[in-house]
């Protein structure tokens, strides 16, 4: 799991790239490809709020696959398992003639994106780099161009050749052959895992243990604020599109928008990772926390150009924001000894974040708006950004031992 020289830049770049199409065709292409199936299929919203909600509780539920299976098999075969997977749930998108084939390919692409995102990928970066914030900035960065492009492809997609299922096809291949390529960087020092197992062994007495630190309040808090974060950015990627058309922006408008908010948020990542060096990691999620919920507040206001503006700049730098800070947090609290495990449970118990898509399509069907979904993400993550406030840093395991020897022997 740990890459020397240049061998980790290159092994850097292509977990990047890999990650700027799970970001291009997942979340943030479903967003925009959803209104020309519902309208083709003949669906409702709540149909396809379920197939949305399924993808983020597949990509949630399967957090801890990747430890696992880098535990097991290394970093080589993980990615090349990933892209199987995604080749797979691409697959049954570009076939899909009813709901159950829908819903098998989100499931298949949210445990695609879990095996092949950012646990290996921050797993890798914080073994690698001594300057962890400013190589996490770099990765997702390039992640939030795919999420400005995804949008773009899309609609492009569809209103040049009017038919959606060439998005998911050209997707499917893309993401095998990345997988690939990643695989084939990471395959001469696959077998890491021994390294990482010396490693723990050496540390075992050392530092905070996975048990440890799932036992602290802290923890949860950052787990909750992660959670909050990625409830507004599912809910908003989700649905965001098909609340402005309905508004009167129009689907082109709408996904321009998106791509916007995508565009904002990656220059915001990469800003991230430059000021996670200087900057406090908890002040870096607040930040990140507050400016997501004026966003999403901000978004209720539909079609208004200062409403989208606000929504857009908030939303934007929030988003792109937190993908760094809350590694960071995660990473400064516990240290690197259980980051993996930890990391993955997080991805694990912010699976409940994926019942926003779900509400969101039923209040439209029924209430005939998004609104009140965004005020109640809203609301959540203002909860989770009074706790970050009220933080402290937890006491490390074997502190307080030592401090009762000093005195002793004193």
């Amino acid at each position: 799991m740990t890459f020397d020289g240049r061998l980790k830049y290159l092994v850097l770049g292509a977990l990047a790239l890999l990650f700027f199409i799970l970001n291009a065709c997942t979340f943030n292409g479903l967003g925009v490809v959803l209104p020309y199936m519902v309208e083709e299929l003949g669906w409702g919203w709540g149909t396809a709020g379920v197939g949305f909600t399924l993808l983020g509780i597949a990509c949630g539920l399967s957090g801890l696959i990747p430890a696992l299976l880098i535990r097991k098999f290394g970093v080589s075969r993980t990615m090349l398992t990933g892209g199987t997977v995604l080749f797979s749930g691409f697959g049954c998108l570009a076939l899909t003639t009813n709901a159950p084939t829908y819903f098998l390919g989100t499931v298949l692409l949210g445990i695609g994106f879990a095996i092949c995102g950012q646990v290996p990928a921050v797993n890798v970066i914080s073994h690698s780099f001594k300057k962890h914030s400013t190589a996490m900035g770099f990765y997702f960065t390039v992640g939030g161009l795919g999420s400005v492009a995804g949008p773009l492809i899309a609609y492009a997609t569809q209103e040049i050749t009017n038919e959606w299922r060439l998005f998911w096809g050209g997707a499917a291949i893309a993401a095998l052959l990345l997988s690939v390529f990643t695989s084939a960087v990471t395959a001469n020092r696959w077998n890491n895992r021994d390294a990482g197992k010396k490693s723990a062994v050496s540390d075992a007495t050392a530092g905070w243990s996975v048990r440890a630190a799932m036992r602290t309040p802290q923890y949860y808090v950052i787990v909750g604020a992660y959670t909050s974060l990625l409830l507004i950015s599912t809910t908003v990627h989700g649905f965001a599109v098909q609340h402005l058309s309905d508004s009167g922006l129009g689907m082109g408008g709408a996904a321009t928008v998106m791509s916007a908010l995508a565009l904002i948020s990656a220059g915001a990542s990469a800003v991230a990772g430059v000021a996670g060096e200087k900057m406090k990691p908890r002040a870096l999620s607040m930040l990140s926390l507050a400016t997501a919920i004026i966003g999403v507040v901000a978004l209720m206001g539909g079609s208004n150009p200062v409403a989208i503006g606000v929504a857009t700049l908030g939303l934007g730098i929030g988003i792109g924001f937190s993908y760094v800070s809350v590694a960071m947090l995660l990473l400064d609290v516990f240290g690197k000894r259980p980051n993996l495990e930890l990391y993955s449970t997080m991805s694990l118990i912010s699976t409940s974040a994926a019942i926003g898509p779900a509400l969101g399509g039923f209040a439209r069907d029924h209430l005939g708006s998004f609104a009140l979904v965004f005020l109640v993400c809203g609301l959540i993550g203002t909860a989770f950004l009074m706790a970050l406030l009220l933080f402290k840093r937890p006491t490390e395991p074997g502190e307080g031992m030592e401090n009762d020897v000093k005195l002793a022997t004193a």
